[in-house]
């Protein structure tokens, strides 16, 4: 009893120096961070609460905002309020999803998964997300949304699935593969509701800012020329590639990852509703014709399948990730932690797959 008391004291006195030097690393990435990228979906908010158009907001580094309309309306709640005050909600925002994602799916794959497990991964997610701290990205919200309609579809709640799904078109380059297999999972109701839904909101836009289409497009071409900024995380990047801000400089390697994926997913097509699509979130980043290291995210379901039901051997796994994230300097070379999870995914359902038709 002595020597388990000892081994639980020294396993919780480890997570909680992990989550310590978590919390300071933080502190002092939150003291330099200009979250420019926050900037621009908070002034597009703006501009719509003002009745202006979205699409002539130019943020720090002459970022524009180039998203479909739906994705500043998202953003009304924080604009609402001053940007520091509003920026603070975006935050906790993001670490309630964080957290919520966390619960569910470690709690979906092993009931009793222990809380101090779950610190522990949350502390190790924090280096991983260094790079989306600084800019003000928003892809644990978008992973929480995306987690809701996993959960939607194990369910069959097809009008849920719907109706959350173009707000997952904030980065569509990141769901190709998913939005694919997510709607085959689904059906054609779920299908048909989030294209009703789509042209409904498209219709509003258009009645409140008419030409806001050609808008759009224009700051789509001038991205489409822009090679500047953060360092992407690609295939194309790893080999040294150039890549443009729209993901269409390296159009055959996209088209051919995209392929590759598309066949790995099919090949698992069978698996269960939530393994299978943590599976295609973790094949569309492999795939995506422009990402960048704060876009790590969307491996962490296909972690903690990998490493739920057995996290005392596997938790390793969160704390490569981490500190190799660091280490890369968020560079093209995270692409190699997209790669590895992967391929341990792939290789995880080959094994399943191969124990079910025993």
């Amino acid at each position: 009893m002595k020597l388990i008391s000892i081994k639980k004291i020294l396993y919780l006195t480890f997570v909680f120096s992990i989550l310590s030097i978590s919390l300071i690393l933080l502190f002092f990435q939150n003291a330099k961070s200009d979250w420019h990228d926050f900037d621009v979906f908070y002034s597009a908010a703006s501009a719509a609460l003002a009745g202006k158009s979205i699409y002539i907001i130019v943020g720090q580094y002459q970022l524009p905002f180039w998203y479909l309309p739906w994705t500043a309306w998202f953003y009304i709640p924080y604009a609402i309020w001053p940007k520091a005050i509003g920026l603070l909600l975006y935050q906790a925002t993001s670490v309630i999803s964080a957290i919520l994602v966390v619960n569910s799916l470690t709690g979906y794959y092993e009931p009793n998964f222990k809380v101090q497990d779950k610190i522990l991964i949350l502390a190790f997610l924090v280096p991983m997300s260094m790079q989306l701290i600084m800019v003000g990205q928003m892809d644990y919200i978008l992973l929480g949304l995306l987690v809701l309609v996993i959960w939607a579809a194990e369910l069959k709640k097809d009008i849920l699935v719907g109706l959350l799904y173009p707000f997952l078109l904030t980065k569509p380059h990141l769901i190709i593969p998913f939005s694919i297999f997510l709607f085959l999972r689904s059906g054609k109701r779920a299908f048909l509701i989030s294209v009703v839904f789509s042209a409904v909101m498209l219709l509003i836009e258009t009645i409140l800012s008419p030409g806001w289409y050609l808008e759009m497009i224009q700051s789509l071409q001038l991205s489409g020329q822009r090679v500047d900024g953060l360092p992407f995380s690609t295939f194309p990047s790893l080999l040294g590639l150039q890549e443009n801000w729209i993901g269409t400089a390296n159009l055959p390697f996209t088209f051919l990852l995209i392929a590759l994926a598309m066949l790995v997913l099919w090949k698992f097509r069978s698996l269960p509703t939530i393994p299978f699509l943590s599976l295609a979130l973790a094949a569309s980043l492999f795939c995506a014709p422009r990402a960048y290291a704060y876009d790590l995210p969307m491996l962490i379901p296909a972690m903690i399948w990998l490493t739920a039901q057995n996290f005392k051997l596997y938790w390793w796994l969160w704390a490569g990730v981490g500190i190799f994230t660091i280490f890369a300097l968020f560079s093209s070379s995270t692409y190699w932690i997209t790669l590895f999870i992967f391929s341990l995914i792939i290789y995880k359902s080959y094994l399943i797959l191969a124990n079910t038709n025993k």
